[in-house]
Protein backbone atom coordinates (compact mmCIF):
# COMPACT_ATOMS: atom_id res chain seq x y z
CA UNK A 1 0.00 0.00 0.00
CA UNK A 2 1.59 3.20 -1.19
CA UNK A 3 1.50 6.25 1.02
CA UNK A 4 2.20 9.71 -0.65
CA UNK A 5 3.69 12.50 1.28
CA UNK A 6 5.28 15.88 0.02
CA UNK A 7 1.61 16.94 -1.01
CA UNK A 8 1.19 20.56 0.70
CA UNK A 9 3.25 22.52 -1.35
CA UNK A 10 0.65 21.30 -4.09
CA UNK A 11 -2.17 22.20 -2.23
CA UNK A 12 -1.13 25.53 -1.25
CA UNK A 13 0.68 26.44 -4.69
CA UNK A 14 -0.78 29.66 -6.05
CA UNK A 15 -1.85 27.85 -8.84
CA UNK A 16 -4.06 25.23 -7.12
CA UNK A 17 -5.18 27.75 -5.16
CA UNK A 18 -6.33 29.65 -8.09
CA UNK A 19 -7.91 26.38 -9.60
CA UNK A 20 -9.24 25.59 -6.65
CA UNK A 21 -11.51 29.31 -6.97
CA UNK A 22 -12.52 28.80 -10.42
CA UNK A 23 -13.53 24.77 -9.61
CA UNK A 24 -15.46 26.08 -6.26
CA UNK A 25 -17.24 29.34 -7.99
CA UNK A 26 -18.62 27.09 -11.19
CA UNK A 27 -22.52 27.84 -11.45
CA UNK A 28 -22.44 29.85 -8.73
CA UNK A 29 -21.20 33.23 -9.94
CA UNK A 30 -24.72 35.17 -8.89
CA UNK A 31 -23.56 34.31 -5.52
CA UNK A 32 -22.96 37.38 -3.34
CA UNK A 33 -20.28 35.99 -1.49
CA UNK A 34 -18.59 34.78 -4.59
CA UNK A 35 -19.03 38.21 -6.35
CA UNK A 36 -17.58 39.74 -3.24
CA UNK A 37 -14.15 37.45 -4.17
CA UNK A 38 -14.28 38.28 -7.47
CA UNK A 39 -14.38 42.41 -6.53
CA UNK A 40 -10.73 41.55 -4.63
CA UNK A 41 -9.92 38.23 -6.77
CA UNK A 42 -5.91 38.17 -6.13
CA UNK A 43 -6.03 38.96 -2.58
CA UNK A 44 -8.61 37.08 -1.55
CA UNK A 45 -6.72 34.22 -3.04
CA UNK A 46 -3.56 35.46 -1.32
CA UNK A 47 -5.02 35.43 2.03
CA UNK A 48 -6.47 32.26 1.69
CA UNK A 49 -3.03 30.89 0.85
CA UNK A 50 -1.55 32.68 3.69
CA UNK A 51 -4.32 31.21 5.97
CA UNK A 52 -2.98 27.85 5.11
CA UNK A 53 0.50 28.04 5.14
CA UNK A 54 0.43 29.88 8.41
CA UNK A 55 -2.07 27.03 9.50
CA UNK A 56 -4.15 29.58 10.79
CA UNK A 57 -6.99 28.15 8.90
CA UNK A 58 -9.85 26.18 10.54
CA UNK A 59 -12.80 24.93 9.53
CA UNK A 60 -15.67 27.23 9.60
CA UNK A 61 -19.37 27.65 10.93
CA UNK A 62 -21.83 25.24 9.29
CA UNK A 63 -25.00 26.88 8.17
CA UNK A 64 -28.01 24.33 8.53
CA UNK A 65 -30.90 23.52 6.18
CA UNK A 66 -33.34 21.02 5.36
CA UNK A 67 -33.86 20.33 2.10
CA UNK A 68 -36.06 17.89 0.16
CA UNK A 69 -33.50 15.44 -2.40
CA UNK A 70 -34.71 12.65 -4.36
CA UNK A 71 -37.86 12.22 -2.31
CA UNK A 72 -36.33 12.29 0.79
CA UNK A 73 -35.71 14.83 3.21
CA UNK A 74 -32.06 15.68 4.01
CA UNK A 75 -30.11 17.63 5.88
CA UNK A 76 -27.73 20.03 4.66
CA UNK A 77 -24.57 21.80 5.89
CA UNK A 78 -23.20 24.74 4.24
CA UNK A 79 -19.62 26.35 4.95
CA UNK A 80 -18.32 29.78 3.88
CA UNK A 81 -17.41 30.47 0.22
CA UNK A 82 -14.41 31.94 1.19
CA UNK A 83 -11.97 30.37 2.38
CA UNK A 84 -13.51 26.96 3.16
CA UNK A 85 -14.88 26.10 -0.01
CA UNK A 86 -11.97 27.61 -2.15
CA UNK A 87 -9.84 25.70 0.52
CA UNK A 88 -11.79 22.05 0.25
CA UNK A 89 -11.74 22.16 -3.39
CA UNK A 90 -7.69 22.91 -3.07
CA UNK A 91 -7.27 20.06 -1.03
CA UNK A 92 -9.06 17.63 -3.49
CA UNK A 93 -7.45 19.02 -6.64
CA UNK A 94 -4.13 16.96 -5.30
CA UNK A 95 -5.88 14.45 -2.75
CA UNK A 96 -8.88 13.17 -5.02
CA UNK A 97 -7.03 11.59 -8.36
CA UNK A 98 -4.91 9.45 -4.87
CA UNK A 99 -7.65 8.61 -3.27
CA UNK A 100 -9.73 7.89 -6.55
CA UNK A 101 -6.43 5.50 -7.85
CA UNK A 102 -6.46 2.99 -4.83
CA UNK A 103 -10.36 2.48 -5.08
CA UNK A 104 -11.97 -0.62 -7.13
CA UNK A 105 -13.25 -0.13 -10.56
CA UNK A 106 -17.15 -0.58 -9.59
CA UNK A 107 -17.52 1.50 -6.97
CA UNK A 108 -19.32 5.10 -8.06
CA UNK A 109 -20.49 8.55 -7.44
CA UNK A 110 -18.72 12.17 -6.87
CA UNK A 111 -15.60 10.98 -9.75
CA UNK A 112 -15.10 11.74 -12.98
CA UNK A 113 -16.76 9.28 -15.67
CA UNK A 114 -18.04 7.29 -12.91
CA UNK A 115 -21.52 8.35 -12.59
CA UNK A 116 -25.22 6.39 -12.92
CA UNK A 117 -24.05 6.16 -16.78
CA UNK A 118 -21.03 4.43 -16.28
CA UNK A 119 -22.45 2.29 -13.41
CA UNK A 120 -25.48 1.01 -16.03
CA UNK A 121 -22.89 0.15 -18.21
CA UNK A 122 -21.25 -1.49 -15.93
CA UNK A 123 -23.73 -4.00 -14.26
CA UNK A 124 -25.43 -4.49 -17.90
CA UNK A 125 -21.98 -6.32 -18.48
CA UNK A 126 -22.31 -8.76 -15.79
CA UNK A 127 -26.23 -9.14 -14.56
CA UNK A 128 -26.43 -11.95 -17.18
CA UNK A 129 -24.44 -14.58 -16.00
CA UNK A 130 -26.15 -14.37 -12.57
CA UNK A 131 -29.59 -15.66 -11.20
CA UNK A 132 -30.33 -12.99 -8.23
CA UNK A 133 -28.89 -9.61 -7.23
CA UNK A 134 -28.68 -8.89 -3.39
CA UNK A 135 -29.71 -5.37 -2.74
CA UNK A 136 -28.18 -3.48 0.23
CA UNK A 137 -28.67 0.17 1.97
CA UNK A 138 -26.82 1.71 4.56
CA UNK A 139 -28.32 3.31 7.48
CA UNK A 140 -27.68 6.72 7.56
CA UNK A 141 -24.60 6.36 6.35
CA UNK A 142 -23.18 9.82 6.31
CA UNK A 143 -24.13 11.04 9.96
CA UNK A 144 -22.81 7.35 11.30
CA UNK A 145 -19.03 7.58 9.74
CA UNK A 146 -16.74 7.68 13.15
CA UNK A 147 -14.25 10.31 12.45
CA UNK A 148 -11.17 8.57 14.21
CA UNK A 149 -11.77 5.65 11.65
CA UNK A 150 -12.17 8.04 8.68
CA UNK A 151 -8.76 9.82 9.57
CA UNK A 152 -7.12 6.33 10.06
CA UNK A 153 -8.75 5.59 6.39
CA UNK A 154 -6.88 9.03 4.73
CA UNK A 155 -4.11 7.48 6.54
CA UNK A 156 -3.46 5.14 4.47
CA UNK A 157 -3.21 6.63 1.00
CA UNK A 158 -1.57 10.14 2.88
CA UNK A 159 1.40 10.74 4.94
CA UNK A 160 2.52 14.43 4.71
CA UNK A 161 1.65 15.82 7.93
CA UNK A 162 0.71 19.49 6.67
CA UNK A 163 -2.12 17.81 4.57
CA UNK A 164 -3.06 15.28 7.42
CA UNK A 165 -3.62 18.83 9.33
CA UNK A 166 -5.88 19.99 7.15
CA UNK A 167 -7.52 16.85 6.13
CA UNK A 168 -8.15 16.01 9.68
CA UNK A 169 -9.39 19.86 11.42
CA UNK A 170 -11.95 19.53 7.97
CA UNK A 171 -12.87 15.98 9.46
CA UNK A 172 -13.29 16.92 12.99
CA UNK A 173 -15.48 20.08 12.51
CA UNK A 174 -18.29 17.50 12.37
CA UNK A 175 -19.12 14.54 13.71
CA UNK A 176 -20.04 12.22 10.77
CA UNK A 177 -19.65 13.42 7.70
CA UNK A 178 -21.63 16.43 6.65
CA UNK A 179 -23.66 16.14 3.32
CA UNK A 180 -23.05 19.59 1.48
CA UNK A 181 -18.86 19.59 1.91
CA UNK A 182 -16.78 18.97 -1.03
CA UNK A 183 -14.30 16.61 1.09
CA UNK A 184 -17.63 14.32 2.38
CA UNK A 185 -18.31 13.41 -1.32
CA UNK A 186 -15.05 12.10 -1.47
CA UNK A 187 -14.64 11.17 1.84
CA UNK A 188 -17.82 8.77 1.85
CA UNK A 189 -15.60 6.27 -0.44
CA UNK A 190 -12.35 6.28 1.36
CA UNK A 191 -14.32 5.19 4.43
CA UNK A 192 -15.65 2.24 2.24
CA UNK A 193 -12.62 1.97 0.16
CA UNK A 194 -11.10 -1.20 2.07
CA UNK A 195 -14.56 -2.86 2.62
CA UNK A 196 -15.26 -2.73 -0.93
CA UNK A 197 -11.87 -4.91 -1.49
CA UNK A 198 -12.77 -7.11 0.83
CA UNK A 199 -16.07 -7.95 -1.00
CA UNK A 200 -13.85 -8.43 -3.75
CA UNK A 201 -10.89 -10.55 -2.71
CA UNK A 202 -12.38 -11.80 0.68
CA UNK A 203 -15.92 -13.17 -0.34
CA UNK A 204 -14.92 -13.25 -3.77
CA UNK A 205 -17.64 -11.55 -5.37
CA UNK A 206 -17.08 -10.68 -8.95
CA UNK A 207 -20.23 -9.04 -9.45
CA UNK A 208 -20.46 -6.00 -6.53
CA UNK A 209 -21.42 -2.61 -7.42
CA UNK A 210 -21.70 0.19 -4.84
CA UNK A 211 -22.96 3.58 -5.56
CA UNK A 212 -22.47 5.95 -2.17
CA UNK A 213 -24.55 3.86 0.42
CA UNK A 214 -26.38 1.60 -2.22
CA UNK A 215 -24.81 -1.52 -2.35
CA UNK A 216 -25.78 -4.62 -4.99
CA UNK A 217 -24.13 -8.26 -5.46
CA UNK A 218 -25.02 -10.73 -7.83
CA UNK A 219 -25.05 -14.41 -7.63
CA UNK A 220 -26.67 -17.60 -6.58
CA UNK A 221 -29.42 -16.93 -4.13
CA UNK A 222 -27.37 -19.32 -1.45
CA UNK A 223 -24.11 -17.35 -1.91
CA UNK A 224 -26.60 -14.36 -1.27
CA UNK A 225 -27.98 -15.25 2.03
CA UNK A 226 -24.29 -15.75 3.62
CA UNK A 227 -23.45 -12.94 1.99
CA UNK A 228 -25.73 -11.03 3.34
CA UNK A 229 -24.39 -11.63 6.81
CA UNK A 230 -21.12 -11.41 6.33
CA UNK A 231 -21.54 -7.95 4.76
CA UNK A 232 -23.89 -6.92 7.75
CA UNK A 233 -21.26 -8.00 10.15
CA UNK A 234 -18.18 -6.26 8.29
CA UNK A 235 -20.08 -3.15 8.29
CA UNK A 236 -21.30 -2.92 11.86
CA UNK A 237 -17.15 -3.48 12.63
CA UNK A 238 -17.19 0.14 11.22
CA UNK A 239 -19.93 1.12 12.83
CA UNK A 240 -22.67 1.16 10.30
CA UNK A 241 -25.56 -0.25 9.94
CA UNK A 242 -27.64 -2.29 7.14
CA UNK A 243 -31.09 -1.24 6.57
CA UNK A 244 -33.81 -4.02 7.60
CA UNK A 245 -35.18 -3.17 4.02
CA UNK A 246 -32.72 -5.39 2.36
CA UNK A 247 -33.74 -7.83 -0.66
CA UNK A 248 -33.08 -11.17 -3.09
CA UNK A 249 -34.28 -10.50 -6.54
CA UNK A 250 -34.71 -12.52 -9.40
CA UNK A 251 -33.29 -11.12 -12.20
CA UNK A 252 -35.34 -12.50 -14.82
CA UNK A 253 -38.96 -12.06 -13.22
CA UNK A 254 -38.16 -8.92 -10.47
CA UNK A 255 -35.03 -6.80 -11.83
CA UNK A 256 -33.02 -5.03 -8.93
CA UNK A 257 -33.60 -1.26 -8.25
CA UNK A 258 -29.95 0.36 -8.34
CA UNK A 259 -29.10 3.80 -9.59
CA UNK A 260 -32.21 5.02 -11.52
CA UNK A 261 -32.87 2.33 -12.90
CA UNK A 262 -34.57 -1.31 -12.90
CA UNK A 263 -32.36 -4.10 -14.22
CA UNK A 264 -33.17 -7.30 -15.48
CA UNK A 265 -31.45 -10.08 -17.59
CA UNK A 266 -33.46 -8.66 -20.84
CA UNK A 267 -34.00 -5.29 -20.44
CA UNK A 268 -33.47 -2.24 -18.30
CA UNK A 269 -36.54 -0.07 -16.95
CA UNK A 270 -36.53 3.32 -15.51
CA UNK A 271 -37.28 3.42 -11.78
CA UNK A 272 -41.39 4.05 -10.97
CA UNK A 273 -40.72 7.23 -8.84
CA UNK A 274 -38.64 8.69 -11.77
CA UNK A 275 -41.20 7.60 -14.08
CA UNK A 276 -44.34 8.94 -11.95
CA UNK A 277 -42.04 12.31 -11.76
CA UNK A 278 -41.62 13.06 -15.26
CA UNK A 279 -45.54 12.01 -15.73
CA UNK A 280 -46.60 14.76 -13.83
CA UNK A 281 -43.77 17.53 -14.85
CA UNK A 282 -44.58 16.37 -18.66
CA UNK A 283 -48.74 16.98 -18.17
CA UNK A 284 -48.19 20.19 -16.17
CA UNK A 285 -45.46 21.56 -18.43
CA UNK A 286 -47.28 21.01 -21.91
CA UNK A 287 -51.02 21.82 -20.58
CA UNK A 288 -49.70 25.48 -21.12
CA UNK A 289 -46.78 26.24 -23.28
CA UNK A 290 -45.04 22.66 -25.03
CA UNK A 291 -42.24 23.88 -26.88
CA UNK A 292 -40.72 25.82 -23.09
CA UNK A 293 -41.39 22.79 -21.36
CA UNK A 294 -39.04 21.20 -23.63
CA UNK A 295 -36.30 23.07 -21.54
CA UNK A 296 -37.51 21.64 -17.82
CA UNK A 297 -37.85 17.51 -19.19
CA UNK A 298 -35.30 17.36 -21.40
CA UNK A 299 -32.71 16.25 -18.14
CA UNK A 300 -35.38 13.13 -18.29
CA UNK A 301 -34.53 12.07 -22.19
CA UNK A 302 -30.62 11.04 -21.08
CA UNK A 303 -32.95 8.46 -18.53
CA UNK A 304 -35.39 7.14 -21.05
CA UNK A 305 -33.28 6.67 -23.76
CA UNK A 306 -31.15 4.42 -22.08
CA UNK A 307 -33.92 2.02 -21.24
CA UNK A 308 -36.63 -0.16 -21.97
CA UNK A 309 -39.21 3.40 -22.19
CA UNK A 310 -38.71 5.32 -25.24
CA UNK A 311 -42.30 4.89 -25.44
CA UNK A 312 -42.94 7.61 -22.48
CA UNK A 313 -41.04 10.38 -24.13
CA UNK A 314 -42.96 9.74 -27.17
CA UNK A 315 -46.56 9.32 -25.40
CA UNK A 316 -45.90 12.64 -23.43
CA UNK A 317 -43.68 14.91 -24.92
CA UNK A 318 -43.24 14.06 -28.93
CA UNK A 319 -46.79 13.56 -29.71
CA UNK A 320 -47.97 16.51 -27.76
CA UNK A 321 -45.50 18.81 -28.98
CA UNK A 322 -46.19 17.86 -32.92
CA UNK A 323 -49.87 18.45 -31.95
CA UNK A 324 -49.38 21.71 -30.45
CA UNK A 325 -47.15 22.47 -33.35
CA UNK A 326 -49.64 21.24 -36.08
CA UNK A 327 -52.50 22.99 -34.85
CA UNK A 328 -50.17 26.23 -34.92
CA UNK A 329 -49.34 25.62 -38.47
CA UNK A 330 -53.15 25.07 -39.70
CA UNK A 331 -54.33 28.68 -37.90
CA UNK A 332 -51.94 29.79 -39.78
CA UNK A 333 -53.43 32.82 -42.37
CA UNK A 334 -50.31 32.76 -44.23
CA UNK A 335 -50.13 28.90 -44.62
CA UNK A 336 -48.58 27.32 -47.94
CA UNK A 337 -47.85 31.15 -49.51
CA UNK A 338 -44.04 30.89 -48.24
Amino acid sequence: MKRHGNLWSKITSAENIEYAHNMAKRGKGHYSSVQRVERNRQEHLNNARDMLLSKSFTTGTYQVEERMEGGKMRTIYKLPYFPDRIVQHAAMAVCGPIFRRSMIRDTFQSMPERGTADARRRIRLLINQYPYALKMDIRKYYPSVKNDLMKQAVRRKVKCKDTLWLLDDIIDSHEGLPIGNLTSQYFGNVYLNQFDWWVKQQLGVKGYFRYCDDLILLGSKDDLIQWQKDVSQKLSDIGLEVKPSWQIKNLKTQGVDFVGYVFYHDKTRLRRSIAENFRRKAIKALATNPLDALRSLVAYKGWMMRASCKMLWRKYVTNKVLKHCDGIYNSNPIRGKV
